[in-house]
């Protein structure tokens, strides 16, 4: 009798030490998980940032060594324009990392979409706050 007991009681711990490695198991997975995305979320963040402060190095750049001078000599035509943008855009392509860009791609599906854009947003931006 005090063998079975034994046994039984031996079962029903092996099976509470069984649970415990499941339930261990589950909320470790879950803790990844919530890291992963604080990872990935962070890595945006900075990637957003870094970029922001690209465009507004590069825009600012292009103020002071094309438009501004075209402004001041009452020249600044649409062309000049597309030209200052171009010359903005190119500058912030050429610092884009090939890491950053597969991130880009990868989260935002096209570099020069995105660029672009983030370039148009900080110009409509930096004008308002003229």
């Amino acid at each position: 009798m005090k063998e079975i007991l034994t046994n039984v009681l031996t079962g029903i711990a092996c099976i509470f030490i069984a649970s415990l490695f499941v339930v261990g198991a589950r909320l470790f997975h879950e803790f990844c998980e919530k890291i992963k995305v604080q990872v990935k979320n962070e890595t945006l963040k900075n990637l957003i940032d870094k970029v922001d402060y690209l465009v507004q190095l590069c825009v600012e750049t292009t103020n002071q060594t094309f438009v501004n001078d075209k402004k001041d000599a009452g020249e600044f035509t649409e062309e000049d324009k597309k030209e200052a943008f171009s010359i903005t855009f190119d500058s912030l392509e050429s610092m884009i990392t090939d890491i950053d860009r597969d991130l880009i791609i990868k989260e935002f599906g096209d570099v020069g979409t995105f660029l672009r854009t983030t370039i148009e947003n900080y110009i409509k931006n930096s004008k308002k706050e003229l």
